[in-house]
């Protein structure tokens, strides 16, 4: 009996089959690696700070609690500013909020209210009574001998203040660079966002070009040195008050020539940097030249950049609100309901969020909010109007 013939193994299928496997690892191991290299930190979240801003939260959630137990629509609830504050070592945001009350008895039921729930925080919490009337009641809380709210509670009918329905709101995207898979999610949105691109990252150029290609608008996000450098490194590019003149301007026009289409500028960090009005005017006299805008991220409190901007008539304006310091869903809301307060008391508000996964889903959560009580434009047409 004849031996059954052995099957010769097919070369090629074997090959080809290697090297899909091999494509595959690949892939895997790029989508890995893709992920794994991200800036450390995203921002400067006031390390120093930490204690501090969670109980500034507690507070802000505690007024919040009794406006919506007590029924007050969030719309009455106006965000006149928020601003960056420093003393002894500490960072904060302060926040000066008014809300409009329908009736008169219902302004000191709320007061009340608002003491005995911040009482309730068990943190050392001081509330003084600045201005009390049938029509008004102002209260200046402070957290540890820190000025950290200011509270009007005032009639509907008294003092009215103009207030724009359809107001202008530009959100940036800081920190682009590193995950082009998240930074495509943001690219792909309905919604105009302006992406700020970190240089010398290996993702700079694909994503300044993708989102070139789908019509968004590009900056480049500036490193700047912060006040606890070198703990804190904003990364490669970055400008030091170390630096002459010539040093800051070469440094500059190497960061520019990693992003392409850039229409404007803002600092990666840089809160030492920023509080030094003869460096600031090197960057800024360059920029004025080049033709680009020039916004302040607002990183300290004692950040000059804006003043001296604005001083040389150079187009400009200041970050309004981090949306994303805390990730936490009820602080995200919060932050972008005071976005929309603050555009709707001021006419416009620029708020700048981070390549993180939360962020996506509250501006996904949020698009439709926006598009509806908002004109969503990108940073060069807010400085235009």
């Amino acid at each position: 009996m004849a031996r059954a013939k052995k099957k010769k193994p097919n070369i090629a299928l074997i090959g080809l089959g290697s090297v899909a496997i091999i494509v595959a690892i690949l892939i895997g191991y790029l989508s890995i690696l893709d992920r794994k290299q991200s800036p450390l930190p995203f921002e400067e979240i006031y390390t120093p700070s930490i204690e501090l801003n969670r109980n500034i939260r507690l507070i802000d959630k505690a007024i919040s609690d009794v406006f919506y137990k007590l029924g007050v629509p969030q719309e009455k609830i106006i965000f006149i500013s928020v601003l960056p504050r420093q003393k002894e070592g500490y960072n904060w945001d302060f926040n000066s909020i008014e809300a409009r009350i329908s009736h008169r008895s219902s302004i000191f039921q709320i007061g009340k209210e608002i003491r005995s729930s911040i009482s309730d925080l068990r943190i050392p919490v001081q509330i003084k009574i600045d201005k009390k009337s049938g029509n008004e009641i102002i209260c200046n809380i402070y957290y540890k001998g820190l000025y950290t709210h200011r509270l009007s509670i005032i009639l509907d009918a008294y003092q009215q203040p103009h207030r724009l329905l359809y107001p202008k709101i530009s959100i940036i995207i800081d920190d682009l660079g590193y995950n082009s898979s998240l930074a495509n999610a943001f690219i792909e949105l309905d919604l105009p966002l302006t992406f700020s691109v970190l240089p010398f990252t290996p993702n700079t150029r694909l994503i300044a070009q993708k989102a070139r290609k789908e019509g968004r608008e590009i900056m480049l996000h500036l490193p700047m040195e912060p006040i606890s450098y070198p703990a804190i490194n904003p990364g490669d590019g970055v400008l030091m008050v170390s630096m002459d003149r010539e040093m800051i301007l070469k440094t500059l026009n190497r960061d520019l020539t990693q992003v392409p289409f850039v229409a404007g500028v803002n600092n990666h960090m840089g809160s030492r940097f920023t509080e030094i009005e003869e460096k600031m005017m090197i960057v800024l006299t360059e920029l004025k030249r080049r033709g680009l805008y020039f916004i302040d991220s607002r990183t300290s409190g004692g950040s000059v950049a804006f003043k001296v901007a604005k001083k040389m008539a150079l187009k400009t304006a200041s970050r309004d609100i981090f949306l994303d310091n805390d990730l936490s869903e009820n602080a995200l809301k919060i932050q972008m309901e005071r976005l929309l307060s603050l555009a709707r008391y001021k006419g416009f508000a620029i708020g700048i969020g981070h390549p993180h996964k939360e962020t996506l889903g509250l501006l996904k959560r949020y698009q439709s909010i926006l598009n509806d009580k908002a004109e969503i434009v990108v940073v060069s047409d807010l400085l235009r109007h």
